[in-house]
């Protein structure tokens, strides 16, 4: 069911400052495999993918100061760890799993990734997903 860790998504009010950051601190690599530039706009918040070696980091920009998800995460505790990803052979049948454990599944995107809402999960946001 789970094949391991996607990505480590990390809430940044400036999105090239942030991918500047991890490229001069951890000779990080934009990955631009999905798009040129290697940021997504998904509406309330810009993504960036940059790899570590085997690991991944998504980084989130909102696009609003203190609107949705990432924005309101930024004005209430600052730039940071925001959730973790963990990789999805199936994802219908973890879903289904994790529900089936009092996990509170929620945000559903696609039928490919959902969140697990942190508090049925020690305070963690965890995404699951099966793209990698």
């Amino acid at each position: 069911m789970i094949e391991g860790l996607a990505h480590v998504g990390v809430a940044v009010k400036d999105i090239d400052e942030g991918i500047d950051f991890f490229k001069e601190k951890f000779g990080a690599v934009l990955d631009t495999s999905n798009v040129e530039d290697g940021k997504m706009n998904f509406g309330l918040h810009i993504s960036a993918v940059v790899r570590v070696g085997s690991l991944a980091f998504e980084l989130m920009q909102p696009t609003q100061e203190g609107v949705g998800p990432v924005g309101k995460f930024i004005a209430e505790r600052g730039e940071g760890l925001h959730h973790i990803s963990l990789k999805v052979d199936k994802f219908q049948s973890a879903k289904e799993d994790f529900e089936s454990k009092a996990l509170k599944v929620m945000g559903e995107m696609g039928g490919v990734m959902a969140f697990i809402h942190p508090k049925t999960c020690k305070g963690m946001l965890v995404e699951f997903t099966e793209i990698a």
